[in-house]
């Protein structure tokens, strides 16, 4: 039972993919903390974009209920 928690404690199999996790989630957290402070206006382009392509789909509905 001893040797076994010894091969579980020195075992390095998946180690990677925990590295990858945290630097992933650090990045998702930065991104997220620029966009909420908006230093550079970042959530009014966004706001912008979705807006024209709501505005697009809307009109390209309209257009299909009309030939429909």
């Amino acid at each position: 039972m001893l040797s076994l928690i010894r091969t579980f404690v020195r075992d390095e199999h998946g180690e990677d993919l925990i590295e990858y996790g945290l630097l992933s989630s650090f990045v998702a957290a930065v991104a997220i903390a620029t966009i909420i402070s908006d230093p550079i206006g970042i959530r009014s382009a966004l706001v912008g974009a979705f807006k024209k392509a709501y505005n697009a789909l809307d009109i390209a509905a309209q257009g299909d209920l009309v030939w429909g």
